[in-house]
């Protein structure tokens, strides 16, 4: 082995060991210079070409591909300073093109590129353009040139760039990658704090951009809020969002969940308590209402409260004093009251299960927060959001959402917990993540582990139950609908005029259809309305409304309430139940009355 030879593989090694420390930084410094890195990179090589036979190169560069449409881009260079950076593209592309290296010892006479108008543009005697190849697809050229006559490259300067090129081409196709993730979660991030973002709400459809529309107000006044929806849709979050766009801002936010006390511990939690008020109160406790004196309290849950515990809360809203538990002192509180639920307060006041007058003091600012599949558009944004978010302890490379993973996600209904569930799902596809991608596959199995505990990461994927799923839910007895299309037809020629909306087969098709899907979330969810309507995806009035005319429908037209029961596919308790429910016990009655 010849002394060059040998210098210039202990090169390549050093080379190397450059690269694998770039390759850790780049993968845990997001602010990483990696053109600056690469440069350095190229100069180790160069000045090896120079320092063996005193060559001078003029320029060295590493040109990529950018784009769809395949546009040639200097990445990074060897004095590049201020000088001109044209370079043959015929050349560049020949390179790319075949796979091979191309040695043009003198370009100006060299055959292959004399008509060239690159060539003939430039002053290059020398050049050399190896390809750089990923997987053996070209994703650019490393190219070098001289115009120096006498300092000409030959077949060894040719073979150690080839090398050269094979040991950076990898390394160079995960740094871009890299940049260009960063520079998508920076324009991400940068769009959602510009346009799409109040707090920590995030979202561009238009029933998030009203409910940014009340924070505003509801920050400008104060007013007791009464904020309502889902489990998981992001109360909390508004809660605080009008908290820190108010006057109270600077004062502090207190947060209690009425769900989560008994009775008496959340007494204490909101009025507090003097020492021995109880078992357990070895000293004097400031409640809730006290500490957020000057700012705001947030009630979460708040139809989770006991009736005498309502009490309390309507006095306090009230007067603007509370008394702690085991105290005849009253204290004055100057609190803001922003209060939540994911239940229908009219619904339980209604019921005689919350009191009425507290229901119209908490409801003076009502906002409501649409569920997560009433808002699809803001799915996607919500979704990178999370993963820009996200880092993995091992490996901090930026994760990507393939458009196919997107397209599920948005077409999931998020019944269960909306925003927390999107979040969840998005978190464990990351956790289970063996690249940067994130594709269908992937959250097709993060969604069977959750349902199963059971990741299957090596298995095939499953067909997944979604919302826009193709195999169809409704089989109809064609010969039944025959028939009423024939009744229907047969009328309309005898009485020349066609019948009543109710009457025609599309509008008795969709009622019974409608009827049907309600019955059986009804039936999963215990014939309870508003499980039902959640499972649904519907609000309970819509479920209700739809109930109420199929159940009148039938109960009107059949001779006894056993045989509507029978044809309904409901026990005869609960029709007659629901029946008196939606104000049909007539019907019901006259049902049972012989015909």
């Amino acid at each position: 082995m010849s002394q060059t030879v040998y210098r210039r593989r202990a090169i390549l090694s050093r080379i190397h060991k450059a690269l694998d420390a770039f390759y850790l930084l780049q993968r845990i410094d997001w602010e990483y210079d990696v053109r600056g890195t690469l440069e350095r990179i190229v100069a180790t090589a160069m000045e090896e070409i120079e320092f063996d036979g005193g060559k001078t190169i003029e320029r060295a560069l590493v040109i990529l591909k950018a784009g769809d449409n395949g546009t040639l881009e200097i990445k990074a260079g060897f004095r590049t300073g201020d000088i001109d950076l044209g370079f043959s593209r015929t050349v560049v592309q020949r390179t790319m093109e075949t796979g091979r290296p191309i040695l043009c010892e003198n370009a100006k006479d060299d055959p292959r590129f004399m008509e060239a108008e690159s060539i003939k543009g430039l002053e290059t005697l020398s050049l050399i353009s190896v390809p750089l190849e990923v997987s053996e697809r070209p994703i650019g050229a490393f190219y070098v040139e001289s115009k120096s006559p006498g300092q000409l490259f030959d077949a060894g300067d040719l073979e150690f760039l080839r090398e050269f090129a094979q040991s950076i081409a990898p390394y160079l196709k995960t740094a871009l990658t890299h940049n260009d993730h960063v520079r998508k979660i920076r324009e991400l991030e940068e769009e959602v704090s510009s346009r799409y973002r109040l707090g920590n709400i995030i979202g561009r459809s238009e029933s998030i951009r009203n409910v940014f529309d009340l924070i505003g107000i509801a920050g400008e006044v104060d007013r007791t809020v009464l904020i309502t929806g889902e489990s998981g849709c992001g109360k909390e979050l508004v809660a605080k969002a009008i908290h820190y766009n108010g006057h109270r801002r600077h004062r502090k936010l207190v947060v209690v969940d009425c769900s989560s006390l008994a009775e008496h511990l959340l007494e204490s939690e909101l009025f507090g308590h003097r020492k021995g008020a109880f078992t357990g109160a070895a000293h004097d406790k400031v409640g809730a209402f006290e500490e957020a004196d000057g700012g705001t309290l947030f009630l979460d849950e708040v139809s989770d409260a006991s009736k005498p515990l309502q009490q309390k809360l309507r006095r306090v809203l009230q007067e603007g004093e509370i008394r702690r538990v085991g105290d005849n002192e009253v204290r004055k509180v100057d609190v803001r009251v922003i209060c939540a639920t994911n239940r229908d307060l009219g619904e339980l006041v209604a019921k005689g299960q919350f009191i009425r007058d507290l229901y119209f003091r908490i409801n003076k600012f009502p906002i409501h927060i649409p569920p997560l599949r009433e808002r699809r558009e803001d799915i996607p944004l919500l979704a990178r959001h999370f993963l820009a978010e996200y880092r993995r302890t091992d490996d901090p490379t930026p994760l990507e959402l393939t458009p196919d993973a997107i397209e599920l996600l948005v077409s999931l209904d998020w019944v269960e917990n909306n925003i927390r569930e999107l979040r969840n799902v998005v978190e464990l596809a990351a956790d289970f993540a063996r690249g940067p991608v994130i594709d269908r596959s992937l959250i097709e199995r993060v969604l069977r582990f959750q349902r199963t505990g059971n990741a299957g990461l090596n298995d095939a994927p499953e067909p997944l139950a979604t919302s826009s799923r193709s195999d169809p839910l409704v089989s109809i007895r064609r010969d039944a609908l025959q028939s009423l299309l024939d009744l229907y037809k047969s009328r309309q020629e005898q009485d020349g005029s066609p019948p009543s909306k109710e009457e025609t087969p599309f509008y008795r098709l969709q009622l019974e259809l409608g009827a049907r899907v309600v019955i059986e979330g009804l039936r999963a969810c215990e014939w309870k309305v508003r499980p039902a309507a959640r499972l649904l995806g519907v609000s309970p009035t819509k479920l209700r409304g739809e109930l109420k005319q199929y159940l009148a429908t039938t109960l009107d037209g059949c001779r006894d309430i056993a045989l509507a029961a029978e044809i309904l596919d409901i026990p005869e308790s609960v029709l007659r139940k629901k029946a008196a429910d939606l104000g049909l016990e007539s019907l019901a009655e006259n049902g049972d009355k012989p015909h």
